[in-house]
């Protein structure tokens, strides 16, 4: 029979079945039917789906979810364009959400969707293209007099980017997005396929030219009179105030009041000021948090790269240490937020997974989620997923990863940040590496190779669980010698709702000697280890 365990593997459970977070443990754990979860997903994309043809290309990532669950995905990040929410003024369509909803619950998958009124990762926040990188709907991006557009400071106005100093788009986007959130409630309150909402992407006054002080905010005769009236004199103070209060407040308050899923945004990662947590203007976590009180968190996008080109792409691929790798979450520490990787490197590079670790045990994020499946960036020509649903490149890396990390995921994520949980892994990529550290008063040596890593989690007692890959741990204590070691019990499981269950037999030995147990986790697994 496979042992269930003790109380301590126990983690506590939730009244509330609707996507929240809660207080556990010292800190907010999100938590999805009742139970903690963490999204281990990918984002996809949203260039094939063309204006004008939106019902005829609807199914163009379909291929993408039988994909994701090969990965060992537990979510899929979709983004939903508004125009394609509202197609014509005050005509609401969901047939894209629907569809997108359908397949995820046939694949078994969580949804987190990204509201894309606004972009700001190009040139330009309202659209980029108009057909595939339409964002707000045709009847804004063609009605320049009643939806007036941003002003930069040479005072030249950008039709691409919308001005969120009027009122007739703020107005629009709200109902727009109190629709939404209806239709969702709707359709998805019972079952909770959509756990979150990521609410625009990237907030920036113009787009992707940030280092341009002329383009810091916007200059529209609107922005400048409330500029002046509430005695402003930085650019980007101004941008973060006003973005978040006038505009992000607005359309997180009117979705809360319908259906009070978590809400969140994600930021560029890098800062174009000192204080300022965030890489584009009107990015600070700050003021995001304090204005607007429906926001979550706010996620990090970390890209690492040892060499940028001109282009925004990358000339050589980072090998980041473990200490780069914590550096932007202990940056996004500000505050209520709770550190999150929204967006990472996808691609062949071993530093995802490597990242993911680090992120889900030490920080317990929420989220974390490469983008996208079917690009790689910075690094490019390196996909996930080919044009035929077959996985390449970095996929089997963290297929490895995510298949580790969901075999215990509650656990991991509600002994995260905590003593009773160390995150082992070599300390730059493809390293041999052995390493003792202290767990919850007792030394553990974990030793890996070909970027193995290990998270190994000791609540109390002699109950330990190791996860991970590619990796021995190595503890010592008197008891392993006879006859005292036929206490011990080694298994190797993964969590089912409220109990462990049998996973094939683990490997390890006892050296009696020296009073050692070795435990060897050459594939992805959970191993669980009590005396």
């Amino acid at each position: 029979m496979p042992y269930r365990g003790s109380d301590v593997w126990q983690v506590p459970l939730s009244r509330d079945f609707m996507p929240h977070f809660e207080q556990v443990n010292g800190r907010q754990n999100l938590y999805v039917d009742g139970r903690p979860f963490t999204v281990l997903a990918a984002e996809i994309p949203w260039w094939d789906l063309i204006y004008g043809r939106y019902k005829q290309t609807e199914t163009a990532y379909d291929y993408l979810y039988p994909a994701a669950v090969k990965i060992g995905l537990n979510a899929l990040k979709v983004p939903v364009k508004w125009s394609m929410i509202e197609p014509e003024k005050g005509i609401y369509d969901f047939s894209y959400v629907d569809h997108a909803r359908d397949m995820a619950e046939k694949h078994h998958l969580k949804l987190v969707l990204n509201w894309f009124g606004h972009y700001a990762s190009g040139d330009g926040t309202i659209y980029a293209s108009l057909t595939g990188n339409l964002y707000a709907p045709m009847y804004i991006v063609e009605d320049e007099a009643t939806y007036p557009r941003a002003v930069d400071g040479n005072g030249v106005v950008h039709h691409n980017a919308a001005s969120y100093d009027y009122e007739p788009i703020i107005e629009r986007e709200i109902a727009a997005f109190r629709a939404f959130m209806q239709h969702i409630k709707q359709v998805d309150s019972e079952t909770h396929t959509i756990v979150m909402i990521q609410v625009e992407n990237e907030i920036a006054v113009f787009g992707v030219d940030r280092k341009n002080p002329k383009m810091w905010r916007d200059h529209s005769p609107a922005a400048n009179k409330r500029f002046a009236d509430h005695g402003f004199s930085d650019d980007l103070t101004f941008s973060a105030w006003d973005l978040s209060y006038n505009w992000i407040r607005r359309i997180t308050d009117a979705g809360a009041e319908i259906y009070a899923i978590p809400f969140f945004h994600n930021y560029v990662g890098g800062k174009i000021a000192d204080w300022m947590v965030g890489g584009a203007p009107g990015e600070d976590v700050h003021t995001y948090l304090q204005n607007c009180p429906h926001i979550s968190f706010i996620g990090v996008n970390s890209y690492f790269c040892a060499e940028w080109r001109p282009d925004n792409s990358c000339a050589q691929e980072s090998e980041a240490s473990v200490g780069e790798l914590r550096e932007p979450l202990i940056r996004y520490q500000v505050g209520r937020n709770l550190p999150a990787v929204t967006e990472i490197n996808s691609g062949a590079t071993p530093l995802t997974s490597r990242y993911a670790f680090i992120a889900v045990g030490e920080f317990g994020v929420p989220i974390f989620a490469p983008w996208a499946l079917t690009v790689s960036y910075p690094e490019s020509d390196q996909p996930y997923v080919l044009s035929d649903g077959s996985l390449a490149n970095g996929a089997f890396a963290l297929r490895d990863t995510y298949s580790s990390l969901s075999k215990a995921l509650p656990q991991i994520s509600y002994y995260a940040t905590t003593d009773k949980l160390k995150v082992f892994m070599s300390r730059s990529p493809g390293q041999r590496f052995s390493a003792t550290e202290n767990v919850n008063g007792f030394p553990v040596t974990v030793s890996g190779r070909n970027n193995g890593q290990a998270i190994v989690v000791h609540p109390a007692a002699h109950e330990f669980l190791v996860v991970g890959y590619r990796v021995s741990a190595a503890f010592k204590d008197p008891i392993f010698q006879w006859p005292t070691m036929r206490k011990l019990r080694v298994q190797k499981v993964y969590w089912a709702g409220d109990h462990w269950v049998g996973d094939g037999e683990p490997e390890y030995y006892v050296d009696q000697t020296n009073t050692t147990l070795d435990v060897d986790l050459d594939t992805p697994q959970a191993v669980l280890i009590f005396w």
